[in-house]
């Protein structure tokens, strides 16, 4: 009796202590993990919502890019980061990816992470530089087959989902592509704009506004359906392809993080996504806002790891 008067007791202790906690939560600055460089997708749809937070929070809410490894290292950073909800993760959909490559990551996508809420939906573009000649992507298909080498095809990294796309695609056309990976999608899409690399597999955000100017053509788009930015570019599905890669962008944080602390997160961030500025800043980077609640995240995380799972057994892929 005594024993069970006493394991009582401490459990109301911690209830008591994690109540206080959450009660004075924020008393100081938030940092948002982003794994990947400035510049990026992920930067892009991360530095508004930061700001939104900030506002509506009334403490400073930062980015913090820890890039590397295409997304690694800021992914295993954030789940070792103490679980206090002053340090978040921009989780991306590489996320359900990641865990069946080799060698694994230090880090469990279900396990090691809270799920917080889905901040936007965009697709992935396959585009070119002028100077590779091409307009459309049967072209660009046509000249993989009639040339000898592979076409390099710049990406975010070994093992993100860009890679996995681009094989994706390859293996559907019957292509040889070589894959050209950077530390991240800003030095990538530099790097494309002087044609020092004549085709990438990127996220659309960084890639609009020059596929506009004619700098670089976009010749396709990874979502089941058109992009609502790019009206007049196909999908791979309607170019014959059966290449479906829906990039998305969420808030999550380390696990036991205060379920408390997680609610008021959903509910804050579900606010910002409710703001017209914030919704104007994503929509002109072709960027869906989506929110929800934590469970909806949980399931599309759950469900992306399982298909991820399945299509790397399929295609064979390995992140090289």
């Amino acid at each position: 009796m005594r024993r069970a008067i006493i394991s009582c007791l401490a459990a109301l202790a911690a209830l008591s202590a994690t109540a206080a906690v959450a009660q004075d939560w924020p008393s100081k600055p938030i940092r948002i993990v982003v794994p990947f460089p400035s510049g990026g997708t992920t930067d892009t749809a991360v530095r508004p919502l930061a700001d939104r937070l900030s506002q509506q929070l009334g403490v400073a809410v930062v980015v913090e890019n820890k890039p590397g490894a295409a997304g690694r290292i800021g992914y295993e950073f954030a789940a070792k980061a103490a679980a206090d909800g002053y340090t978040l993760l921009a989780g991306t959909d590489s996320l359900g990816l990641q865990p069946h490559l080799d060698p694994p990551p230090n880090y469990d996508p279900i396990r090691d992470f809270a799920p917080i809420a889905q901040l936007s939906s965009q697709p992935l573009v396959i585009a070119v530089h002028p100077s590779l000649g091409v307009t459309t992507l049967q072209q660009l298909v046509e000249l993989g087959r009639t040339k000898r080498e592979a076409i390099g095809y710049a990406t975010s990294g070994i093992g993100s989902s860009q890679n996995f796309a681009g094989e994706w695609f390859a293996s559907a056309a019957g292509l040889k592509m070589l894959h050209v990976p950077y530390r991240g999608g800003g030095q990538a899409v530099s790097d494309l704009l002087a044609g020092q690399v004549q085709l990438a597999v990127l996220g659309i955000a960084p890639m609009l506004p020059y596929h506009k100017t004619g700098r670089i053509r976009i010749l396709a788009v990874t979502t089941a359906e058109q992009s609502p930015a790019l009206p007049d570019v196909p999908t791979l599905k309607e170019l014959g392809y059966d290449v479906v890669v829906d990039q998305w962008m969420a808030l999550l944080a380390p696990a036991r993080v205060p379920p408390v602390i997680l609610e008021r997160l959903n509910a804050e961030v579900n606010t910002a996504l409710r703001d017209a500025r914030l919704r104007a800043a994503y929509e002109s980077a072709a960027m869906r806002p989506v929110g929800g609640s934590a469970a909806e995240l949980g399931a599309l995380l759950q469900g992306e790891y399982r298909r991820f799972g399945q299509l790397t057994r399929e295609l064979r892929f390995k992140a090289e």
